[in-house]
């Protein structure tokens, strides 16, 4: 399972590691404007072609991006929802949201 998640973060008033943290993401000049306007977020997207979930959340000072590999879109939304029952934020539970969904 841990080879599906990467995680990646960075602090909103940080140029450079934004500059870094959106340059993977589809859209990310998109997100950008979300993004700026330092409050809370949280936004997922899909990836058909490469099977690729992104699940960004930012309390308005850090933004943290989660991206699942090889899943379909009814596994990304089944994430979403195991995620937001669990009611925390970071990387530790977001992986187990994942875990509970995938297996592993």
């Amino acid at each position: 399972m841990d080879d599906k998640v990467s995680t990646a973060s960075a602090r909103l008033d940080d140029n450079a590691a934004m500059a870094a943290f959106l340059s993977p993401i589809p859209n990310g000049e998109e997100l950008a404007k979300v993004l700026a306007g330092r409050h809370a977020v949280s936004t997922r997207a899909y990836d058909d072609e490469a099977q690729t979930a992104r699940f960004v959340e930012s309390d308005g000072n850090i933004a943290m991006c989660f991206t699942v590999v090889d899943i379909t879109i009814d596994q990304a939304e089944m994430i979403e929802t195991e995620w937001e029952s669990i009611g925390m934020w970071g990387d530790e539970a977001f992986r187990s949201a994942v875990a509970k969904v995938l297996g592993g």
